[in-house]
């Protein structure tokens, strides 16, 4: 038959599937995803294909129950195994404040990947027709969607495969007739209430008659966006270890690396370390964008931005991006005594203790004549106006000052703890020691103080270094 000669020869192009390979199909009962899995039947010899099929019960419509029913009666037939799951979409919807078009397309690709796990099936075929990529475009576009979002949906991204992706509803259609194989009818599709419904029975028609081959041609623009995202990505890929760091909770980036990019190359740039940190390549407003560029261009350099469900904020030459504003700070101020311990909350814990010899330093331990450092430490957080006598430095600074020269993130300052001897501040903690209190050789005793992060602190703190990658021409 014509239309499985066709559909083996896209899905050997764009070589969609494997030898031997176990293929899930999401089988809603409608013509497409219906006929989706006789022509992947039809094909299966030829890559020895294992199908088996999946089932989402919306709990949306009375006739849920019916689809349900010619799912499993289908299925046994044509002798596919079958996963039939079943979740309430409404009451997600309500409970997430989300539209029901897009919860229910959410909990079907969660159930779609967790089914396609536990079957362990190496790819998932959905059943999307020219006529959904056309309608995917025009409602990004009327969403205001860039280059990235008009590519719309691959034949291919991951483990999803769309091998009807190029065919025509009409097509389809045809098919199911003339191997005279019945499917359900969806009467949500006819709602206009929702977008893409009226995008469907209102706009295309409409676009039809100024070209008969409009969702062809808008097919044709979408795969052309994603060639040209393609050779972005690899673009990107290139850029990323160059321009961004990553941390347990987003990236850091280099100011100075990223403002000398090209506008286009900087936005999209912007826009992968966006989707990593976001997980999910939807949703990104230019006004986003708009006030990423505000902040690289910013005279402020502590401005920052929350950007719906993530934050971006400036510290001189870096670019922060997090999954969340970094907490709100807390003063803190605490007595240490010799020995103890103080542990402060989300930061991490200082341990004192006396010793008859030295012992290994680093940025992490420091030491002192316990004689005449005493048996009574402070332990605080940043205030305006402290000083300090940095070691090896003739006299005592500003201890904002100290921060900016040894590049201290801003978001960072007021957490480190500051080390203090009758008020005196003795040691940054992780950065400097103060001149006070050296051990001599002359020493009887020693005090070691050792500071250990909590990792929820660490993590930013070892990205203020921002260690980037070798800098290469783009």
């Amino acid at each position: 038959m014509k239309m499985e000669r066709l559909f083996l020869q896209f899905v050997q192009r764009e070589r969609l599937l494997d030898d031997n390979g176990r293929i899930l199909v999401g089988l809603s009962g409608g013509p497409d995803s219906v006929a989706l899995l006789r022509l992947l039947m039809a094909v299966a010899s030829h890559w020895h294909l294992e199908l088996r099929a999946a089932h989402l019960h919306h709990g949306i419509r009375a006739a849920s129950d019916d689809e349900a029913d010619f799912v499993r009666d289908l299925c046994a037939r044509w002798q596919i195994p079958l996963t039939v799951g079943r979740l309430n979409v409404p009451e997600f919807a309500r409970r997430e404040k989300k539209g029901l078009e897009e919860s229910a397309r959410e909990l079907r690709h969660q159930f779609l990947a967790q089914t396609a796990q536990e079957t362990a099936s190496d790819r998932i075929a959905l059943g999307h027709h020219l006529g959904d990529q056309a309608e995917t475009v025009l409602h990004r576009l009327v969403r205001g969607a860039g280059p990235t979002g008009l590519s719309a949906m691959r034949c291919r991204q991951g483990k999803i495969i769309r091998p009807l992706l190029v065919f025509p509803r009409a097509q389809i259609l045809e098919y199911l007739e003339q191997r005279r194989i019945g499917f359900v009818k969806d009467a949500s599709n006819e709602d206009c209430r929702f977008t893409r419904n009226r995008l469907r029975h209102q706009v295309v028609p409409l676009l039809r008659e100024l070209n008969p081959r409009i969702e062809e041609q808008l097919g044709r623009m979408a795969a052309l966006f994603a060639e040209e995202e393609e050779y972005w990505r690899g673009v990107t890929d290139r850029l990323v270890p160059q321009i961004g760091q990553r941390l347990e909770e987003g990236w850091i980036l280099a100011l100075d690396r990223i403002r000398v990019l090209e506008p286009a190359v900087r936005r999209r740039l912007l826009r992968r370390f966006l989707e990593e940190l976001r997980a999910t390549p939807l949703g990104l407003s230019w006004k986003q964008f708009e006030m990423l560029e505000q902040l690289l261009v910013s005279e402020n350099p502590h401005a920052q931005a929350n950007l719906g469900d993530c934050w971006a904020g400036r510290d001189y030459g870096r670019l922060w991006l997090l999954k969340k504003a970094l907490p709100a700070f807390e003063p803190f101020a605490l007595t240490l005594t010799v020995p103890g311990r103080v542990a402060i909350a989300g930061v991490g814990e200082l341990e004192a203790q006396v010793r008859r010899y030295s012992d290994k330093r680093n940025d992490w331990i420091v030491e002192f004549d316990a004689d005449a450092a005493g048996n009574v430490l402070g332990v605080r957080s940043f205030e305006d106006g402290d000083r300090f006598h940095p070691f090896g430095m003739g006299g005592e600074k500003k201890l904002k000052d100290f921060f900016v020269d040894a590049g201290i993130s801003f978001w960072l300052r007021r957490k480190i703890p500051l080390l203090t001897v009758c008020g005196t501040i003795v040691w940054v903690a992780g950065v400097r020691r103060g001149a006070q209190f050296p051990v001599r050789s002359d020493s009887q005793r020693i005090l070691q103080v050792t500071f250990r992060p909590f990792e929820e602190f660490s993590s930013f703190w070892y990205g203020g270094a921002c260690p980037f990658g070798e800098k290469t021409e783009f």
